[in-house]
C-alpha cells in the first residue's frame, strides 16, 4: 500500500507540472517587439503590456516585491526604470537615454535591475565594470568595484552582466571577461570566485533548492547548474535541430523543480525538465519571431509573477 501512495503521489504531482508549468505565472521581456508578456500558471497569455519612451529594446524585467512594479533596464538607451504593473506606467528613470558614459547618473550598457532581499535594487554597469546599488525610488546608494577599471581581482569587476542575490547580505556577480563568478558583500568585497566552463556566462542566479544556473550566451548556447563550491550538477546543451540554444539569456529555477529559460535568438521560452532534459512546455514558435499571440521576438529575461 506504501508503494502504491508514492506513485499515486508522483503521479499527481506530474500532473500539477503538466497543468501548471510555471508556478504562479511568468512575465516576459519581449526585447524585440518593446513589451512584457505575462503567462499565466498554465502558460496562456494573459496580456501585453507595451512600455514607455524612452526605453526601446527592453531586455531584462523584475519584479519588485508584492508584484505591482516592474524593473527593467535597456541597453540600447543605457538607462533602466521602475513601471507599474501591470499598468507600464514610467515611476522613475536612472541614465541618461542616449547617453552613455561613466559620470554622474550615467549608464554603459546597463544589464538587470534586481530587487534584493534587503530593499536595494541591484544593476550589472557592463561596461563601466561595476554594479551599482540603487534605492528602490531610483536613488544611487553605492557603486561596487571601481568605475572604468576592469579586473578579474578582489575589489573589481570585469564587465559583469548580472548582480543577483545569495541570501541577504552576499551577490553573486556574473563576470563576461574570465568567465566566472564572483561572489561578493554588499560592500563590494570579493569573498570568492568561482571559474565558470562556458564562452560567455550570463545571469548565475540562486535556485528555490539552493543552486546555481548559469547560461552561456552562445550558439549552440547551454544551461548550467552548479553547486557553490563551482561542481557542474546538470547540463542542458541539446544539438539536435530542433533542441539546439541559440544565445540563451537566463535560467531561472520554479518551485516545482523544473527550469524556465529565454532562447533568445530561436524566439521561445522554454520549460525543461531537469530529470529527463525533455521541454514540457514552450512559448513561442522556434525561429519564428513575431508580436501575434503565441509569438515572441528576441525574448531576452524573464521573471516569476508574485
Amino acid at each position: 500500500m506504501r508503494v502504491r501512495w508514492f506513485s499515486l503521489l508522483g503521479l499527481l504531482l506530474l500532473s500539477a507540472w503538466a497543468a501548471s508549468p510555471l508556478d504562479k505565472g511568468l512575465v516576459i521581456a519581449d526585447a524585440g517587439n518593446h513589451r512584457l508578456v505575462v503567462l499565466s500558471p498554465e502558460g496562456k497569455l494573459l496580456r501585453t503590456i507595451p512600455l514607455p519612451k524612452p526605453f526601446t529594446y527592453t531586455d531584462d524585467v523584475f519584479l519588485a516585491p508584492g508584484g505591482r512594479v516592474a524593473y527593467i533596464t535597456d541597453p540600447e538607451v543605457d538607462a533602466v526604470g521602475a513601471v507599474s504593473f501591470p499598468e507600464g506606467r514610467l515611476l522613475w528613470l536612472y541614465g541618461r537615454p542616449g547617453r552613455p558614459g561613466s559620470g554622474p547618473g550615467q549608464l554603459d550598457n546597463p544589464d538587470d535591475l534586481v530587487p534584493l532581499p534587503g530593499g536595494l535594487l541591484a544593476l550589472a554597469d557592463i561596461r563601466n565594470c561595476r554594479v551599482l546599488l540603487l534605492t528602490p525610488e531610483g536613488k544611487l546608494e553605492r557603486v561596487l568595484g571601481q568605475t572604468r577599471v576592469c579586473r578579474n581581482a578582489p575589489g573589481y569587476f570585469n564587465k559583469p552582466n548580472g548582480a543577483f542575490p545569495l541570501g541577504k547580505d552576499r551577490l553573486l556577480v556574473t563576470e563576461i571577461v574570465g568567465h566566472d563568478l564572483a561572489v561578493v558583500d554588499l560592500s563590494g568585497r570579493r569573498l570568492r570566485t568561482i571559474p565558470l566552463p562556458v564562452h560567455y556566462p550570463s545571469d548565475a542566479n540562486l535556485t528555490p533548492w539552493g543552486t546555481v544556473l548559469v547560461v552561456d550566451w552562445w550558439s549552440p548556447g547551454a544551461v548550467l547548474e552548479l553547486d557553490l563550491g563551482g561542481r557542474v550538477l546538470w547540463r542542458y546543451a541539446p544539438t539536435d535541430r530542433e533542441g539546439r540554444l541559440d544565445h540563451p539569456s537566463v535560467a531561472v529555477g520554479l518551485r516545482n523543480g523544473l527550469v524556465v529559460l529565454t532562447d533568445d535568438r530561436r524566439h521561445r521560452v522554454l520549460v525543461v525538465d531537469r530529470r529527463t532534459n525533455r521541454v514540457v512546455f514552450q512559448y513561442g514558435r522556434t525561429d519564428t519571431p513575431g508580436s501575434a499571440p503565441g509569438l515572441l521576438r528576441f525574448p531576452d529575461g524573464l521573471d516569476l509573477v508574485r
